[in-house]
């Protein structure tokens, strides 16, 4: 998997952030076409439906790239996911994803809650793998002691 250095050692990993895209974007797809059949649902609704898409990306991202970038491979998700959606809402409305028809503040609001989804699912993944790992280190006697 390539991995990239994005300071502090915190690790980006794009494979992941990749994957996590996908699974977002795809998740946001069927669960519109599913749920709202092809038409425009309550603004409500929708913004749940992006959330838990981002969420679910972000937690994926986050839980197969490094520990340490679990964050920010969430966040490369949620980038990835706007830049999506903005090509998507450039074409016109393309189902549920998509802004089109959006003001700005619709816009900033769509964004914050897209970039918060990707960010609390790298962050729930990352906090999920370093308890398994304290759990593992301290199950086997191996925890460092000072």
């Amino acid at each position: 998997m390539a991995s990239s250095q994005a300071g502090g050692g915190r690790r980006v990993d794009w494979f992941a952030a990749g994957l996590g895209l996908v699974l977002a974007v795809v998740v946001q797809l069927v669960g519109g076409t599913v749920l709202f059949g092809g038409h425009r649902g309550a603004v409500v609704s929708e913004g749940l439906l992006t959330f838990v898409a981002l969420l679910a990306g972000g937690l994926l991202a986050g839980y197969i790239g490094p520990v340490a970038g679990a964050a920010w491979n969430g966040v490369i998700v949620a980038v990835g996911f706007i830049v999506v959606e903005e090509l998507a809402g450039a074409l016109g409305p393309v189902g549920p994803l998509g802004s089109a028809g959006l003001d700005t503040v619709g816009l900033v609001v769509d964004d914050v809650l897209v970039l918060s989804g990707g960010t609390i699912g790298g962050l729930a993944a990352g906090a999920i793998r370093r308890r398994a790992i304290r759990t593992l280190s301290i199950g086997t006697g191996s925890s460092k002691r000072k």
